[in-house]
């Protein structure tokens, strides 16, 4: 069984978000996600900074600042900058004035900075996201034994102390783990790397582990570790990214992640069953809201296994079409994703506005000039239309609907089974992919008979 809700541990001591914010509304709404997932958290008031601030709050890796209703944007642009200088390791989240946009803000080509509007920060699920990938989703784990002792490490590696919960380096870029060092660090709770290191972790991987059997399943995790590193790149570029970064930044992004989806590709090649491997390559609170690598994954083995489609245009509509989520109101994201409120997993059950948000994911897409292909912007738009022709958003007759979107679509229903049935019920998850299957060939609203007698094998 799946274990991605991490109970809090005992004893963690660093901070992990500072309230700056008098604001009543803001901080009611910053304690809700607080207490949602035990966060660290201390409140002060804005003014208190001038007496200086102690050491634990420097080590603050999330701060939270509100505009106020009648400061003006040159003020407020001021105590950001006073707070950018006295947290400097710290990344800094502001809430624009409800007659302002976030667009608004002087200053925000600083990428430590990411401006939230009312509607943002109050109606979806973008100040819960960032929380968690600020302060929960830094590190990826790994195993001691996938390093060799007297090898030269490009990337460091960390240990977590049980205490505190803080990550303590035992090896630094470009240094030899040597044999004593990985005696060691093998005695230790978890290994980690820094996501941000993930693409070179994947390198090493590829050096010392050959391409069958255990050797091939190594190299996927790797390699599904950089698509989710790369997803999350891209990502900040489309949800939060005005004006720091150029058209040829966005260009870069697409094209790491691009690149990323290429290298796991070239797993599915073998006949490894790389099923559970994916499933439980990461765990923990953050990886509950962002799913797409997953659906990404699973829909791009689907179509590689069975025949049906182009795998790299499942692979990259599947990485894009849920960026629009996060525009969408909290109240639907959580009940689609987790089954807060009502019946979870099944769109079709969720309002119309639900289904709109491919088309936000493509809308930001082009917006920043991202180079997507047209096979690619057809399928993102596609991914909630049904063989019954009652799909949405736009009803796309069932010959029209492209079949990589058709593959995302069971992607995501397994994906969805993952999150909830599985959790529930501790059904393995062979057999859940496989109930999933008679599910919709008992229904065939969603999808043909033909479609699912071609995809049937590769889930197997």
């Amino acid at each position: 069984m799946l274990d991605t809700k991490m109970p809090p541990p005992m004893f963690r001591q660093k901070l992990e978000l500072l309230i700056l914010s008098g604001n009543e509304r803001i901080l009611n709404r910053a304690k809700h996600i607080v207490s949602r997932y035990f966060l660290t958290f201390q409140h002060m008031d804005f003014s208190d900074l001038s007496k200086g601030a102690t050491l634990d709050l420097m080590r603050a890796q999330l701060i939270l600042l509100s505009q106020e209703d009648q400061e003006s944007l040159q003020d407020f642009a001021v105590r950001v900058d006073q707070v950018l200088h006295a947290f400097p390791r710290s990344r800094l989240v502001t809430v624009m004035a409800p007659s302002l946009s976030r667009e608004n803000l002087e200053g925000t080509a600083n990428t430590r900075i990411t401006p939230l509007s009312q509607a943002e920060y109050f109606q979806t699920m973008k100040f819960e996201y960032l929380c968690l990938q600020r302060c929960r989703a830094q590190y990826f784990d790994i195993k001691i034994s996938d390093l060799f002792p007297m090898t030269t490490l490009s990337f460091p590696v960390f240990i977590r102390q049980p205490l505190n919960q803080r990550y303590v380096a035992v090896t630094h870029s470009n240094s030899v783990l040597s044999d004593d060092r990985y005696q060691r660090v093998s005695a230790a709770d978890g290994v980690f790397i820094l996501q941000k290191d993930s693409e070179r972790y994947s390198q090493y991987i590829a050096s010392y582990y050959d391409t069958s059997g255990k050797g091939m399943r190594m190299r996927a995790r790797a390699q599904f570790l950089a698509l989710y590193q790369a997803s999350l790149q891209l990502n900040e570029i489309l949800l939060f990214d005005f004006k720091s970064s150029s058209q040829e930044s966005f260009v870069a992004a697409y094209e790491s992640l691009q690149s990323a989806g290429e290298e796991l590709l070239k797993t599915f090649e073998g006949q490894e069953d790389l099923w559970d491997l994916f499933r439980e390559s990461l765990s923990g609170d953050f990886y509950r809201l962002w799913r797409a690598p997953w659906i990404a994954a699973y829909a791009a083995l689907i179509s590689k296994r069975s025949g049906q489609g182009n795998p790299r245009v499942a692979l990259m509509s599947g990485l894009l079409t849920d960026v629009g989520l996060l525009d969408v109101e909290e109240s639907l994201v959580r009940r689609y994703l987790l089954g807060d409120g009502g019946k979870q997993g099944d769109s079709s059950e969720l309002p119309q506005s639900f289904g709109y948000h491919p088309v936000l994911s493509l809308n930001r897409c082009l917006g920043k000039g991202v180079p997507i292909s047209e096979a690619i912007k057809a399928a993102m738009v596609c991914t909630h239309e049904r063989f019954d022709g009652k799909g949405f958003p736009n009803q796309v007759p069932a010959d029209k609907v492209p079949v990589e979107a058709q593959i995302v679509m069971f992607a995501e229903k397994i994906d969805q089974a993952v999150l909830t049935t599985m959790q529930e019920t501790g059904v393995g998850f062979r057999f859940l992919k496989e109930k999933v299957w008679e599910r919709e060939s008992q229904k065939t609203d969603a999808f043909s008979s033909d479609f699912l007698a071609a995809i049937a094998d590769s889930l197997i």
